[in-house]
């Protein structure tokens, strides 16, 4: 019995109030490797022609992360954004750019479109012990990015037979660029097999003339 009694008063010592054995034992473990997918949205911020004309896109994210210890993760991944055009916006620019041009009689439209495909590797510094419940992470990554946009402004009117025809072409630009991502993220638990995590970023693209620049916000399910 003073044995038993013995046991029981050092592993009162040894265990602060509100920490189970299980938890100690997370202590000293490297966090899992964990695969996560998150959607979302992103925000054009520059160049000043990206931001006028594009709207918010559909932002679409994989990762792979290992941990060479606890408080590091290392991520591989893709990303997809893809951006819709501002048509009217350019049709009433172009109007404005040229006031002395008549229109009368004549339609015009645009439709265009923007992705980017990212390839990235980086670094995830946690800012939270593996044994919280919430996670709280920053992240920086360098991203390979493959470019494609098009526009193809459209003229309807009457040809010289009086005809309705129209007119368009279709002007596309592709570019591999390097680039830079950054941001923060919260992982939060929903499950025993898998977590929620919310994640917000900035990503630069070192595109020719001027860089491509962005803002996002995505969530996801880490498992």
């Amino acid at each position: 019995m003073k044995k038993l009694i013995g046991w029981v008063l050092l592993a009162a010592l040894l265990v602060p109030a509100g920490r189970s054995w299980a938890q100690l034992s997370q202590m000293s473990e490297t966090r899992r490797p964990q695969k996560e997918l998150f959607a979302g949205f992103a925000i054009p911020t520059a160049p000043q022609t990206f931001k006028d004309y594009y709207k918010v896109g559909l932002s679409l994210h994989g990762q792979y992360v290992i941990f060479p210890t606890p408080s590091l993760g290392v991520s591989v991944g893709a990303a997809f954004e893809g951006f819709t055009f501002d048509g009217t916006k350019f049709v009433n620019d172009y109007e404005a750019a040229n006031p002395g041009t008549d229109f009368t009689g004549l339609s015009l439209s645009a439709t265009g479109s923007a992705r980017v495909i990212e390839l990235g590797v980086g670094i995830r510094p946690y800012l939270t012990p593996p044994t919280a419940n919430n996670q709280i992470f920053l992240f920086g990554m360098g991203t390979l990015n493959f470019l494609h946009d098009s526009v193809t402004p459209s003229v309807t009117g009457p040809d010289q037979y009086g005809n309705t025809t129209t007119i368009s072409e279709t002007i596309t630009d592709n570019q591999t660029k390097p680039g830079l991502a950054a941001g923060a993220g919260l992982e939060i638990p929903a499950g025993e097999k898998f977590n929620v995590i919310v994640q917000a970023l900035y990503r630069d693209i070192l595109t020719k003339d001027k860089s491509t620049s962005f803002v996002g916000l995505t969530a996801g399910v880490v498992f």
